[in-house]
C-alpha cells in the first residue's frame, strides 16, 4: 500500500489510523513511502554521478523515515554497501536494491 504524506502528521486524525504501528517508535510523526504486510518501507533514489556519496545519502535520509529501505541501485559492489551498512549505528532491518524492474534483498538483520 502506498501511504499518504501529511504536512503536519501529528495534527491529522488519519495519521494515527494509517501509521498506528509507528506509535512509540522514533519513526512516529514520519511518513514512510509504503507498507507491505504491515511493515513500513522508505524508497530512496538519487541523481548523482558519485555513487558512494549517493549511497551514503540514501542511507542517511531513508533511515530517518524507516528501518526498512528500498534503494535505487548505485552501481557499487555488494561488499562495499554491506560494509557501510554494518558499520552504521542505526538499527537497519532490511535493505532492498532496485535496478530497473528487478528488486533484490541486499541486507536483512538476523
Amino acid at each position: 500500500m502506498i501511504t499518504p504524506k501529511f504536512n503536519s502528521p501529528k495534527n491529522c486524525p488519519d495519521y494515527d489510523t494509517i501509521y498506528s504501528s509507528l506509535k512509540g517508535t522514533k519513526y512516529y510523526g514520519k511518513c514512510p513511502d509504503f507498507s507491505v504486510n504491515g511493515k513500513f518501507y522508505e524508497h530512496e533514489g538519487f541523481n548523482s554521478d558519485k555513487p558512494k556519496r549517493a549511497f551514503n545519502n540514501m542511507l542517511k535520509h531513508g533511515l530517518k523515515q524507516s528501518d526498512r529501505l528500498i534503494m535505487e541501485h548505485p552501481n557499487l559492489t555488494d561488499n562495499y554497501m554491506l560494509r557501510n551498512i554494518k558499520g552504521r549505528s542505526e538499527q537497519i532491518s532490511e535493505i532492498w536494491l532496485k535496478a530497473g524492474d528487478e528488486l533484490r534483498l541486499l541486507y536483512k538483520a538476523e
